[in-house]
């Protein structure tokens, strides 16, 4: 696990195909970090990304470089892309948890208002999509072969036996099945984001003259709902949905 703070002094995996360019970009960045040049080690760090580099310690090292300059809902964006690809990241689950203790924002719900998200979406987010396939298939294999020895069977007795134990199997091949479904359709259809600006104005409607609802600050994590021309619908986590300006938001 990972030092709080701790700056990543080696190029992330697949360093062999990064070019001398990019890895001096790198080494630039860590060696401005290490200086205190935080402003400094995001450009190089940024840098790096722009060539085609994408890894949660990349994610790791610029949040840490936006925190240190300042710019708390820059790190909040790149601690979850980090995240994102590495949930199991406890380096950067505990950092995200100390920048986010320092943020304007505390969304209280109101009245009458909705989830921002059904809780069984984080359940859903937990469960690891290469383990829900595989085990889905697993068990849609052996009811299949199941099956196939029950029909294949002569004695009544085997092929009863065959039918009482293909149950549970099946029971569970359709909910694994279940999960497999929910767990990709999160992954394609929902998706988040954080605001990034230092204050932004939620509006009723995608253009500047919609009345505002309210004012949300950086490092705010956001549903993203849909884009209509330069503008974001978002729904805060208590339910609250307006519109604000596309670049105002990062997207996870």
């Amino acid at each position: 696990m990972r030092t709080l703070w701790l700056l990543l002094v080696l190029i992330p995996s697949g360093a062999a195909a990064i070019d001398a360019g990019l890895a001096g970009h790198f080494e630039n960045g860590n060696q401005a970090y290490l200086d205190g040049d935080y402003l400094g080690a995001v450009e190089a760090y940024r840098k790096v990304l722009e060539g085609g580099v994408q890894h949660p310690d990349m994610y790791f090292n610029l949040a840490n470089a936006y925190y240190r300059s300042g710019q708390r809902g820059l790190a909040v964006w790149f601690y979850e892309k980090a995240l994102s690809m590495n949930p199991s990241d406890d380096g950067a689950a505990s950092n995200l948890e100390i920048v986010k203790k320092e943020l304007i924002d505390r969304v209280v719900m109101s009245e009458g208002s909705a989830v921002g998200e059904p809780m069984w979406h984080e359940f859903i987010r937990s469960l690891k999509l290469g383990w829900l396939t595989w085990t889905f298939l697993g068990f849609y294999v052996l009811a299949f072969a199941i099956l196939i020895g029950r029909r294949l069977a002569r004695a009544d007795s085997v092929r009863r036996l065959l039918f009482w134990v293909n149950v549970p199997i099946i029971t569970l091949t359709l909910v694994f099945g279940l999960l497999f479904s929910s767990r990709v359709y999160i992954q394609e259809r929902v998706h988040h984001g954080v605001v990034v600006s230092s204050t932004v104005s939620l509006r009723e409607g995608p253009e500047r003259t919609a009345r505002e609802l309210m004012q949300v600050h950086e490092g705010l994590k956001v549903r993203l709902l849909n884009e209509v021309d330069d503008y974001l619908r978002i729904r805060l986590a208590n339910g609250v949905e307006g519109f604000v300006k596309t670049s105002q938001v990062g997207r996870i």
